[in-house]
């Protein structure tokens, strides 16, 4: 039995403000001169629209939503586990779709996962 649906997304750090310089301080020379960027860790739109569909097929359903984003460390390492090797990935008790899914195709899953498993004579 499964209790969530768990989607897998990886945010990316892009750069959303100017290069920043800041200027040495006079005692200290050239070693205080720093450039620094503003970044901004955004999810890529394949991850975000799988991301919504299963939080809607979730939301009819009564069921949870785990999002594991693979850029974290730990995200990293439940990847691993799952053998997630890219994203968008969404896994349904022990299936997996990988890429951007359709409601039907997690429906599918979901119908799947609750059949009863045929027994072998």
């Amino acid at each position: 039995m499964f209790d969530k649906i768990e989607v897998y997304i990886k945010k990316e750090e892009v750069v959303v403000g100017k290069t920043v310089i800041s200027f040495p301080i006079p005692e200290h020379g050239m070693c205080s001169w720093k450039d620094t960027m503003k970044t901004e860790k955004v999810m890529p739109e394949a991850d975000s629209v799988a991301l919504e569909v299963a939080k809607d097929v979730a939301k009819e359903r009564g069921i949870k939503v785990e999002v594991i984003d693979i850029s974290t460390f730990m995200g990293k390492l439940k990847a691993i586990s799952e053998g997630v090797k890219k994203t968008p990935t969404i896994i349904v008790g022990e299936r997996k779709i990988e890429g951007v899914p359709n409601k039907d195709q997690i429906l599918k899953l979901l119908a799947l996962i609750h059949e009863p498993r045929k027994r072998e004579a």
